[in-house]
């Protein structure tokens, strides 16, 4: 896989690497909030010819994204170096079973914070449309991360 199919700041936010790195771009990042845009095609990891990527893999996009917040807090240096766990996802729903070839938009809410160890976030994906039809949100979860101090 091209690097030239990432954007450069993924890699100043986040340490995941092709092929692991599966989310394409940063559209917007704060200290609470971001959103990435995933770009699935026959090159994407798990993608399954005539089908697509399976929506369960949905929920990395959405960790990586959310990871992009922890990323810039930590450019800012109002956190320390740490890695992050996904301890749990709620409410995990998905309105189709495959994401088809196409481009999506990813976005991650900080929603609690408890100390400097756990946090939780609201996220999203949304296809993005090029025929001029309506934006459809195609899954949700609610994750609940861990973060150590490295």
């Amino acid at each position: 896989m091209q690097e030239t199919r990432f954007d450069s700041r993924l890699f100043e936010l986040i340490p995941h690497r092709p092929p692991m790195l599966l989310i394409n771009k940063v559209l917007s990042v704060d200290e609470t909030s971001s959103s990435s845009s995933v770009i699935v095609d026959e090159i994407s990891p798990f993608f399954e010819e005539g089908k697509g990527v399976p929506a369960w893999i949905g929920l990395e996009y959405m960790g990586q994204t959310a990871a992009l917040i922890a990323g810039y807090q930590l450019e800012l240096g109002k956190v320390g170096p740490h890695l992050g766990f996904l301890l749990g996802t709620r409410a995990f729903k998905a309105h189709c079973d495959y994401f088809v070839p196409g481009t999506y938009t990813v976005r991650c809410e900080e929603k609690a914070l408890v100390g400097d160890g756990l946090a939780t976030f609201d996220c999203f994906i949304e296809n993005e449309p090029k025929d001029g039809s309506d934006t459809l949100c195609l899954a949700t979860a609610s994750l609940s991360v861990f973060r150590r101090p490295v």
